[in-house]
């Protein structure tokens, strides 16, 4: 189910008639979800990119040739022994898939992560002169140390369970087990996390937002408890 629909649903769910309970909405299961697929054979991904390089330009040479032409018919069985290969990676490159199962997560714990960083990497700053008014400036020094646990915290706050290409499950990382997925997986694979971690703080936003105005509609004066008005 797609993040955007779980969002419709859970909201659709808090504007039902009846006794209205923020903290049921609010529990970790009602937020949006998000899956991302890794595949951890680099070498086999690279060959298949660079086959697929190889059909396109053979089509274009497809393309251009005659109907009958000798030309053509080498070049479609050359065409059909290059994709058979391409298949072979395919399938060789599904046996490397895993499936990381991404939750969303309150801002409010956000910002408890974050409170952890600053305890570990208390805040630093320089003084730097202002060039305009000679007044001296306090200016915060970035800490990358800071930044990389503060994202070691995100992935395990958000990655609920990974799949292998068994079908076996692993619930939740620790902070040492993200600290090393960082480190250790394919560039493409972070990243695919990190837009999806970003993705979900939005969807997640998105759900909190409608559920308060829903929470506020049904508090206002002038309804009951159902949402009709008063006789």
């Amino acid at each position: 189910m797609s993040a955007e629909k779980e969002i419709i649903e859970s909201v659709e769910k808090a504007k039902k008639p009846g006794t209205f309970k923020i903290m049921d909405v609010l529990q970790e299961r009602a937020f949006p979800t998000e899956e991302v697929e890794v595949y951890l054979d680099e070498e086999a991904a690279y060959l298949a990119s660079q086959i697929d390089d190889q059909l396109k330009e053979m089509q274009k040479k497809i393309d251009k040739s005659s109907d009958a032409s000798k030309e053509l018919k080498e070049l479609n069985a050359k065409y059909e022994e290059i994709v058979a290969k391409k298949d072979a990676l395919v399938e060789e490159i599904g046996g490397s898939r895993f499936v990381f199962h991404l939750t969303g997560i309150s801002e409010g714990k956000r910002e408890d992560l974050y409170e952890l960083c600053l305890k570990k990497y208390p805040m630093k700053y320089e003084t730097d002169r202002n060039p305009f008014t000679g007044q001296g400036e306090k200016k915060e020094i970035n800490d990358p140390d800071r930044d990389k646990y503060f994202t070691n915290l995100v992935w395990q706050a958000h990655i609920a369970k990974i799949v292998d290409p068994s079908g076996d499950i692993q619930e939740g990382i620790t902070y040492d087990e993200a600290v090393e997925l960082r480190r250790s997986l394919p560039l493409s694979a972070t990243t695919y996390i990190n837009n999806a971690i970003e993705k979900l703080r939005t969807a997640t936003a998105v759900f909190l937002m409608s559920v308060n105005e829903d929470f506020l509609a049904k508090s206002s004066p002038g309804t009951t408890t159902d949402g009709s008005k008063p006789s």
